[in-house]
């Protein structure tokens, strides 16, 4: 061979161990939308704390004041994984076709630790409507939520039937409006009850715009709040950083939930949750434990109450064309993988 051609020989060589040296690295990039809200506590801690990098991920962060929003990105190959509702909406897409699929747990209603919470004007409570069995008094009243389909509808709707009325007759949606702007429509009696992630029920009970009356771990109990969905082809090509992210994720997971229980004993945690959510100041953040809601610690979604979500909104409401069935939704074995490897590796020495 000619001294030209071993030089290009060794040239191409090591232009192809560096094509690969980028390419593992590409690999342990995750794109991931996220929002600034505690039910994502489980993430923000294991960010903060250095968790992903640790098991080798760069995490690039799009953060969306709506999961839903997040959805075109994912399905566009702009996001890798992105937090987001159970909803109508992501029943519907999948229906249609969208390769989206439910991996990870985001948080639920778990007794105790319920995240949505039901407000009534200072007019209804002053009616009598002091409990969840009082909602009865709503009838012909308007009631606010933050989008068609959500979960807040869904846990208000689930009351109200408790309460003896029919949802899609007896009251008057005012929907998709921004939970913010419902808080101040409230105290200004422009609707009469709503439905509020619990950080905004507080501030309005605060306010003095209506008291919160029941949270949702107490009408919908276990119910869903967030899931993480990523492609199915994903799933494929990245499984292995999947299941670190989700290893990394799990841990920040059992470290959000322990906060939630006992803020004080987790001062740092407290201090990261305020400084990357909507709350900025770690008295809020304290002051509406243990309501930030609950994390599986084994990541595994509440299969069975999103189940029964999608029942409730094709059979009940006609929301949703098609159902979907499970083993389209959801794909656990990342969540299980990750759970069974923590277990075994603990790479964080817990």
């Amino acid at each position: 061979m000619k001294a030209s051609g071993r030089v290009l020989a060794i040239v191409a060589a090591v232009l192809g161990i560096a094509g690969t040296t980028t390419a593992s690295r590409a690999a342990d990039v995750l794109r991931i939308g996220e929002g600034p809200f505690i039910t994502g506590g489980g993430f923000l801690v294991a960010d903060e704390k250095g968790y992903f990098k640790k098991l080798g991920i760069t995490i690039e962060k799009r953060m969306f004041i709506d999961g839903q929003q997040a959805v075109p990105a994912l399905i566009a190959g702009e996001l890798d994984l992105t937090f987001m509702t159970a909803n109508a909406s992501l029943f519907n897409s999948i229906a249609r076709g969208a390769p989206l699929v439910v991996v990870l747990d985001r948080g639920n209603n778990k007794a105790g630790r319920g995240y949505t919470v039901i407000n009534v004007s200072k007019p209804m409570a002053e009616a009598g409507i002091k409990t969840a069995a009082d909602l009865g008094k709503l009838k012909g009243k308007k009631i606010g939520v933050s989008g068609t389909g959500s979960i807040n509808q869904y846990v208000f709707s689930l009351a109200l039937q408790k309460a003896g009325l029919d949802p899609r007759k007896d009251v008057t949606w005012v929907l998709n409006v921004p939970q913010p702007d419902l808080m101040k429509m409230l105290g200004q009696n422009q609707v009469d009850a709503t439905d509020l992630a619990y950080q905004f029920g507080f501030f309005a009970e605060k306010n003095g715009w209506g008291p919160m009356i029941a949270t949702g771990d107490k009408i919908d109990p276990d119910g869903p709040i967030g899931v993480y969905a990523t492609r199915q082809a994903l799933i494929r090509e990245k499984r292995d950083v999947l299941v670190r992210f989700a290893m990394a994720y799990l841990q920040g997971a059992k470290e959000f939930n322990a906060a939630a229980a006992a803020p004080d004993q987790h001062p740092e945690i407290v201090d990261i949750l305020a400084r990357t959510t909507a709350l900025q100041k770690p008295e809020t953040v304290k002051a509406i434990a243990p309501f930030w809601s609950y994390t599986n610690e084994d990541g595994v979604p509440n299969v069975a109450s999103i189940m029964k979500m999608q029942d409730y909104w094709a059979d009940y409401y006609d929301f949703v064309e098609k159902k979907v069935p499970a083993d389209r939704l959801f794909d656990l074995s990342i969540a299980k993988e990750a759970a069974a490897r923590l277990e075994k590796e603990k790479p964080f020495g817990k």
